[in-house]
């Protein structure tokens, strides 16, 4: 008897370890795609980033890529960001907002710098289906189940819009102009304990308005709808580090003036970046870096007028149960 209640304990043990490495595993893989966005494990976060851009070229409407010459283009972003839960781990809201500071330096004009609030944000977001976070084990289908979270939201038009523009350069260029509600989802699989696939998609539809020429004359201008795509590969070394490779992509469709499409107005950027995170105490304070860039490639990305890399650190505190 005594041999089989060691048995047993062995055993629960390794379940026991078995289940708190995947729920380690899924803390550590989750806690942090998204910055504002309430991870796997917690109820509540609060979180800042700080990064930086610095424009290199651009792409012109048929895609061709050029230097910048004489032109010098650096923005500074301080994005604060937050999420909880609201009653239940199934359902969190969510929201951010950029504080930018913006360098132009463009051939013939003077240059200026400009600070400002961009476009802030609020979102709501859903768990649908849940990974049992134990890898895919062909002989048992419920492993197949990924990740599966919809979300809603609407981004506001407090940053300062081109038609609104007070420099030549355009440095006070800080938002859309537009309200913009947007949705998608986000799917998230892992392949084994340690290693994950995220897949995002989004739609977002900026709602037309009014705006006033230098004569004063106004038209009803209706920015282009935005297509978001992104692919993720994440890997939990241990409790403490993850890191992740990941591309995206925005098209942006044709914009409108007073119901006639302005030709050439279509946009394409792909990016591809890394980013790495680690736990400073586990699983509250969370350090973030992730560094990106457009490639330097004709025929990648169309009508992108700053093309360059990009870097940001974050740092988050997580709330638990």
């Amino acid at each position: 008897m005594s041999r089989i209640l060691t048995s047993l304990g062995v055993v629960a043990a390794l379940l026991s370890g078995a289940r708190s490495a995947a729920a380690q595993a899924c803390c550590t893989a989750t806690g942090s795609s998204e910055l504002g966005v309430v991870g796997r494990c917690h109820f509540g976060v609060i979180a800042s980033q700080l990064g930086y851009d610095r424009g290199f070229g651009s792409f012109d409407a048929d895609g061709r890529y050029e230097e910048l010459e004489g032109a010098e283009v650096d923005d500074v972003v301080l994005t604060l960001a937050g999420g909880v839960r609201l009653g239940t781990p199934a359902l969190q809201v969510h929201g951010t907002l950029p504080l930018r500071m913006q360098y132009r330096e463009l051939a013939g004009l003077t240059a200026a710098t400009r600070f400002g609030a961009g476009d802030a944000s609020l979102g709501f977001r859903a768990m649908l289906l849940e990974d049992l976070v134990a890898g895919i084990d062909l002989s048992e289908p419920e492993t197949l189940l990924p990740f599966v979270e919809p979300f809603l939201g609407v981004r506001f038009p407090t940053g300062r819009a081109a038609s609104d523009s007070e420099t030549p350069t355009q440095a006070d260029v800080m938002g859309d102009g537009a309200w913009t509600l947007l949705g998608g989802a986000q799917v998230t699989k892992f392949l084994t304990l340690h290693q994950a696939l995220a897949v995002t998609g989004a739609y977002a539809h900026r709602f037309p308005h009014q705006v006033s020429s230098a004569t004063g004359q106004t038209r009803r201008y209706s920015p282009g709808d935005e297509i978001d795509a992104k692919l993720s590969y994440v890997n939990v070394l241990d409790l403490f580090w993850s890191f992740s490779v990941f591309s995206t992509v925005r098209w942006t469709l044709p914009a409108e003036s007073d119901g006639d499409e302005i030709p050439d107005s279509a946009t394409r950027r792909v990016r591809f970046g890394a980013g790495l995170s680690h736990y400073l105490t586990y699983p509250t304070w969370q350090l973030t870096a992730s560094a990106s860039f457009d490639p330097p490639l004709d025929g990648v990305s169309k009508n992108v007028p700053f093309a360059g890399t990009s870097a940001a650190l974050g740092l988050q505190r997580n709330f638990t149960y």
